[in-house]
């Protein structure tokens, strides 16, 4: 009986462990912005090979190197619908084509000068089971 449930506990592990399929594409990792700018976060969901529902995304500033947590400033907190688009990549350096979706937030203007962690967090539902999973993504912006 142990046995079962361990052996449930670890695919259930792994699912989730397969399920970590997105990546911030832009901005790129130490982009400087200003606050009380608008900036476009340009999230790219990876192919998976198990059934996947998405559930809900949260985009957050704070300070970096906090996750899981996204920090203080919730830029974002809602549905995750990304669609099939042209990546613009080169063959061979990336994926011609992924599902992206786009989000423009603005750098609140009482945040300080320095680098701050542009922080996603991702809610899915993953497999024939429909698993939670989540992961935590981010970059750094440097905020002038």
């Amino acid at each position: 009986m142990k046995f079962l449930a361990c052996l449930t506990l670890g695919v259930a592990l792994a699912t989730a462990a397969v399920a970590q399929t997105i990546s911030i594409q832009a901005p790129v990792d130490g982009t400087t912005v200003q606050a009380g700018s608008s900036i476009t976060v340009e999230v790219i969901q990876h192919s998976s090979s198990s059934d996947l529902i998405q559930v809900a995304l949260a985009i957050g500033l704070g300070i970096p190197n906090i996750a899981p947590a996204i920090g203080g400033d919730i830029l974002y907190n809602g549905p995750f619908n990304p669609q099939l688009q042209n990546t613009g990549i080169p063959t061979g350096q990336g994926p011609p084509t992924a599902f992206l979706q786009n989000f423009t937030v603005t750098i609140p203007t009482s945040t300080p000068a320095g680098l701050m962690g542009l922080n996603v967090a991702h809610f899915d539902l993953v497999g024939a089971d429909k698993t939670p999973s989540t992961e935590t993504v981010n970059v750094t912006l440097n905020v002038v």
